[in-house]
């Protein structure tokens, strides 16, 4: 998702003035129900790094709460760009390969221009 699971790309604002999503088929953003397994993805990612956290002394961790605290953002984060995609004009791989990417192209000239 470009990013967009919640990281430094959705959080700064102006969302979709900043990104040109292509999305793949395998995606699966256009169901809630969909969209839901990647809110478990993440969940089940913070669960099992703090069971692990917790299976060793909390000397020196400090790299892993970093990385529970990065996938806490994620989770929580998760939801509006995942939504915001959905409702976008996103273009597929297939007419970008059709198009040698000039629709992308075009847009970030734009968008950079202006």
């Amino acid at each position: 998702m470009c990013r967009a699971h919640g990281g430094p790309t959705a959080r700064h604002g102006e969302f979709t003035d900043r990104v040109f999503p292509v999305v793949l088929p395998d995606a699966r953003i256009y169901r809630p129900q969909d969209r839901i397994g990647y809110v478990r993805y993440w969940e089940e990612q913070i669960n099992e790094l703090d069971e692990a956290m917790r299976s060793v002394s909390a000397a020196n961790l400090q790299g892993f709460r970093e990385d529970i605290d990065l996938y806490t953002e994620i989770r929580a984060q998760l939801p509006r760009p995942a939504d915001v995609l959905r409702d976008m004009n996103t273009l597929s791989p297939e007419l970008h390969r059709t198009s040698e990417c000039s629709e992308i192209f075009e847009a970030v000239m734009t968008r950079l221009s202006s």
